[in-house]
């Protein structure tokens, strides 16, 4: 039954939706994590290195994984912080981040309309010194309106 219904649960977290990326939103991210290159504000030092626009840090993709899919009303956060509808069928005491792997395809300009992607690739359960362990593949995926992809993210959730 417990397979079943985390069969269930994996069929469900999977959502897509799209989004327009601002020249507010890449100055944003790139003030937050201390990028300093002219090209992430200003448009004419961004075309001259050949980007339309203001091009985002390469690790833009975090700030749309989190706030594409994480923004949701309070009340329907886990106590840990996590949206309630993206945590599996299963009791856990701990929920924490395992591997991440991204392949970054290209860059993210303001005015990208991008298609964001989130499926459950695989879930595995073992038992470990602490008791059992529950590792749930995701993989979100970052494409353009012709499915020309700017970033695949493999992310690994570990519950114990």
């Amino acid at each position: 039954m417990a397979d079943a219904a985390m069969d269930g649960w994996a069929r469900t977290v999977g959502t897509s939706r799209t989004i327009r990326v601002s020249a507010h939103d890449i100055a944003r991210f790139a003030v937050a994590i201390g990028a300093r290159d002219e090209a992430h504000f200003d448009p004419a030092v961004a075309r001259s290195r050949g980007y339309p626009d203001v091009v985002a840090p390469e690790l833009f993709y975090v700030a749309l994984r989190t706030g594409v899919f994480n923004l949701v009303p309070q009340e329907e956060l886990h106590e840990e912080g996590t949206p309630r509808a993206d945590l599996p069928p299963i009791a856990f005491d701990q929920a924490m981040a395992g591997e991440t792997a991204a392949d970054l395809h290209r860059r993210f300009v303001a005015g990208d309309v991008v298609v964001c992607t989130r499926s459950v690739v695989s879930t595995v359960r073992k038992e470990g010194r602490s008791g059992q362990l529950t590792f749930v593949s995701f993989q979100y995926r970052y494409a353009d309106l012709d499915d020309a992809p700017y970033v695949v993210e493999h992310f690994t959730r570990i519950f114990r």
